[in-house]
């Protein structure tokens, strides 16, 4: 009964690979991430992100000189409900992470430097407002996909893992609250996906020792195309842009605003109608000087009961 809704993917839930650390400027969605499911359901999914980064994993910001190697894990929980008529989803993300950093001038330390720790907690509210019903898994099991535009709201806290006097952290100190919107349509046996996001910060008060971290807000878009082969198996292309982000430390200006494009491809896959899973690639293929330089693998299995 639930087969057509998990062969395309986990759906209406914002999935995105990066998007539980603030860390990793590239918070795309996966394709897919956003079409409609039956109400009613409890869902869960592991994470693992190899990732290659210039960013500490505690801030959008690249620094000089600094290579971050990073095993990304994700604990995620989602579940589905109706309101008035239209589908909706909570959603509670973990993540955990151990980084390896070094530095090509020993400009903060020699050598190579070791942390791990909890990430920021983040809370995802997600409700559709229009080509997402909210169906009951029988009425889903006959319902055909349609054109859609599904909104979310992202809170991500400052819980994880935070030293003022270190250069590497795995929790960013600060809030960050990222509203979107996703659009998608069907085109046969084809989906065409675009979603745009802003990322408001917080301030960190603490930024490497006693400094003010401020920054604007970064602006991204992105798109998939995506393709089914059967019931169970379906790849994707995808794109991402992203802009903004310039800083202030202590109120003096950076000039360090971000552009960056990134590009990947992704498999989606279910071994059961309750099973399946997900293998990504991203990388960044275009970005302006200072901006984020980010390549990622990502595998993630979900389960929904």
């Amino acid at each position: 009964m639930l087969r057509r809704s998990w062969c395309t993917g986990p759906t209406l839930l914002g999935i995105s690979i990066a998007a539980s650390i603030t860390a990793i400027p590239a918070q795309a969605d996966n394709a897919r991430d956003w079409q409609n499911l039956p109400t009613d359901l409890n869902m869960i999914f592991g994470y693992y992100n190899l990732i290659d980064t210039n960013t500490p994993i505690d801030t959008s910001l690249p620094i000089d000189g600094l290579s971050l190697n990073a095993d990304l894990y994700i604990l995620r929980y989602a579940r589905s409900f109706g309101i008035d008529g239209r589908n909706s989803a909570i959603q509670v993300i973990q993540p955990y992470a151990d980084v390896s950093a070094s530095f090509d001038d020993a400009r903060f330390f020699d050598g190579t430097k070791h942390n791990g720790g909890m990430g920021d907690v983040q809370l995802v509210f997600v409700h559709n407002l229009f080509g997402g019903p909210a169906l009951t898994q029988e009425e889903f099991a006959t319902w055909q996909p349609e054109t859609f535009l599904t909104g979310a709201m992202w809170v991500t806290a400052p819980t994880g893992d935070y030293d003022k006097k270190r250069i590497i952290n795995i929790g960013a100190n600060r809030w960050v609250f990222k509203p979107e919107l996703a659009f998608g349509t069907p085109i046969g046996p084809t989906w065409l996906e675009v979603n745009t996001y802003v990322s408001l910060y917080g301030d960190n008060e603490d930024y490497l020792g006693d400094n003010k971290l401020e920054q604007k807000p970064l602006y991204a878009v992105e798109g998939h195309y995506s393709y089914s082969f059967n019931r169970a198996l379906w790849a994707s292309l995808d794109a991402t842009y992203n802009k903004g982000g310039e800083t202030r430390i202590n109120g003096v200006n950076q000039d360090n605003q971000q552009e960056n494009t990134l590009l990947g491809a992704s498999l989606g896959f279910m071994l059961s109608p309750q099973f399946g899973g997900l293998i990504a690639y991203s990388d960044t293929v275009s970005e302006r000087t200072g901006s984020p330089d980010v390549n990622t693998w990502t595998l993630r299995l979900q389960y929904v009961w």
